[in-house]
This record gives C-alpha cells, sequence and structure tokens, in this order.
C-alpha cells in the first residue's frame, strides 16, 4: 500500500460492506429460528385449543336446549323441547306403567273409560311430564358453567399465543432495528472514513517537523534545510493553500519564492513550508495533484535557493 492510499475509504467500505453482510447473515439466522418458534407456538396452542372448542361446541347444544326448555327461543324452540323432553330416557316407559295402573284401577272398579279414569290419566301424565320437566331442566343448567368455562379457556389459550407471538414479533421487530441501525453506522463509518484518514495525515505531517518562527526577513539556507528535514527530503508532500489554515508569509527563499507558517486544516500544530500554488507558477514540475490537491517535491523545488544559500555563505 502506498502513502497516499490511506486517503482511500475503499477498505473502511469493504469493512461496512463485510459488516452488513455478518448483520444481514446474523438477522436471517435468527429470525428463522424465530419464525420457526411462532410456527410451534401456533401449532401447539391449536393443539390446545381443540379440546376447549369440543367441550364449548357440546356445552353450547345443552344451552341452546335449555334456551327452549325455557321458552327462550319462540314457539319452534318450545316444540323441539317438548318432542326432545318426551324422548328422554325412561319418560315413555313411566307414562305407560302409571296409565296401565290408572287403567287397572279403573277396570277393577267398574269406571274404565269414565270420566274420572281420564281425569286420573290426566293427573298422573301431568305429574310425570312436571317432574320430567324439572329433572331436565335440572340436568341442562350444568351446561351454563361448562360453555362459560370453555369460553374462558378458549380466551385464554388465544391470549396466550397472541401475547407469545406478539413477543416474538418483538424480538424480530429489534432485531431489524438493530440490523438497519448497525448497517447503518457501517455505511456512515465508511463515507466519513477518508476525512478522518485526511485529518489523521494532516495532524502526521504537522508533527513531523513543526517549527516555530519569530517571523519577519528573508529566510535562507537554515529554512530550507528545516523544510527539507521537516518534510522528508525527496517525498512530495501536500502543500495545497486549501489545505492550510491562518497562513502568514514570514519571508523567502534565496530565490524569492515566499515562505509561509501554517497550520494544516483541524491541525493545532504550525509549520513553515512553501505554498504549492506560488511554486507552480514558476516551476511547474516541481508539483503534482493527488485526489485534487497540489503537493510539492520540496527537494526539486528548494535545489536552487540551497545552491544560492552555499555560494553566498561560501562568499
Amino acid at each position: 500500500m502506498g502513502i497516499f492510499d490511506i486517503f482511500s475509504d475503499q477498505p473502511a467500505k469493504d469493512a461496512a460492506a463485510a459488516q452488513t453482510a455478518g448483520l444481514n447473515a446474523g438477522y436471517n439466522a435468527a429470525s428463522g429460528s424465530i419464525n420457526q418458534g411462532i410456527d410451534a407456538l401456533k401449532t401447539n396452542y391449536t393443539a390446545a385449543l381443540q379440546p376447549y372448542m369440543t367441550n364449548y361446541s357440546a356445552a353450547n347444544a345443552g344451552q341452546a336446549a335449555l334456551g327452549s326448555v325455557l321458552g327462550l327461543n319462540g314457539a319452534a324452540g318450545s316444540d323441539a323441547a317438548l318432542a326432545q323432553l318426551r324422548s328422554t330416557p325412561g319418560y315413555k316407559f313411566q307414562q305407560q306403567t302409571l296409565d296401565d295402573t290408572v287403567n287397572a284401577q279403573a277396570a277393577a272398579s267398574g269406571m274404565n273409560a269414565s270420566g274420572n279414569q281420564l281425569l286420573a290419566l290426566n293427573k298422573v301424565n301431568q305429574g310425570l311430564a312436571d317432574s320430567t320437566y324439572n329433572n331436565y331442566v335440572s340436568q341442562l343448567q350444568p351446561y351454563l358453567g361448562a360453555s362459560a368455562n370453555a369460553a374462558g379457556g378458549i380466551a385464554g389459550v388465544n391470549t396466550g399465543l397472541g401475547n407469545a407471538t406478539a413477543g416474538q414479533y418483538n424480538n424480530l421487530a429489534q432485531m431489524g432495528w438493530n440490523k438497519e441501525t448497525g448497517i447503518g453506522n457501517a455505511n456512515a463509518n465508511a463515507d466519513l472514513a477518508k476525512y478522518n484518514a485526511s485529518g489523521n495525515i494532516w495532524n502526521a505531517i504537522g508533527s513531523i517537523g513543526g517549527m516555530g518562527t519569530s517571523g519577519g526577513g528573508t529566510v535562507g539556507g537554515n529554512a530550507v534545510s528545516g523544510i527539507g528535514s521537516a518534510l522528508m527530503s525527496g517525498l512530495a508532500m501536500f502543500s495545497d493553500e486549501r489545505l492550510k489554515d491562518d497562513i502568514e508569509k514570514v519571508g523567502e527563499l534565496y530565490d524569492g519564492q515566499p515562505v509561509y507558517k501554517y497550520r494544516y486544516i483541524d491541525s493545532p500544530v504550525f509549520q513553515i513550508g512553501l505554498m504549492a500554488q506560488d511554486v507552480e507558477k514558476t516551476a511547474p514540475d516541481n508539483v503534482i495533484e493527488i485526489g485534487g490537491y497540489k503537493a510539492v517535491n520540496y527537494d526539486k523545488a528548494t535545489k536552487f535557493a540551497a545552491d544560492l544559500s552555499r555560494f553566498f555563505e561560501a562568499a
């Protein structure tokens, strides 16, 4: 990897893609398991519901019969209840036994086919109907409680299933939110990576050889050698005025090139150096462009000034 590769956000994008793939894979695996759990909940709760449904159906039939025998379902219901009452086990047998008894007594007393016989038959049949009715009502009344219990059981099963599945869907929703948030953060970090890397390299450049100056006057060989050592001789370094802040001219090299004090943007360290835009005017070959910003080859850009410095110092 070259030194300027640190300005690329491709590694961060690759990391974001890997993080996104991991989040998606984790979500798919977990959501698949949760959905299986939801299916299992539905299966088990459905099985638990069936006995309640069976009891509820039977209890409702008994409850409907009770309503009919009490006259709550209209004439048709009452007729059906009477027919049902007369078909209850033992009713016809008891009726026949009582009738036979009355008839036998009438025959023995010589009152067969008399009005008294008819009254006696009516009386015993009425008594039988009354007792059978009361027994029938008593037998049907438990269906009220059974129906209520079955309905409560059905409601409990459905409520349990609803709560259980709602909890699982909440888990899915939370996982989805976490996944999307994680992907968003990964992509945001990838987008910001190039700018963070740029800030770091500016700080690194600033820390290589920060030089203060009390300003003014001609900067000669010492400035040239300082710039050379601070910015790594032979290496083109960024010196674009668009990357600098607090720019102040502090002097000139022996060849007349302006020398400035400045800070790289977002760096607290002051530097001394050339401005790429100035160098480009007189020696464009000493300036290159990287990522839209200008960099200066300090060895070439300061060679003539350094030669002049040695000449004047030797004189």
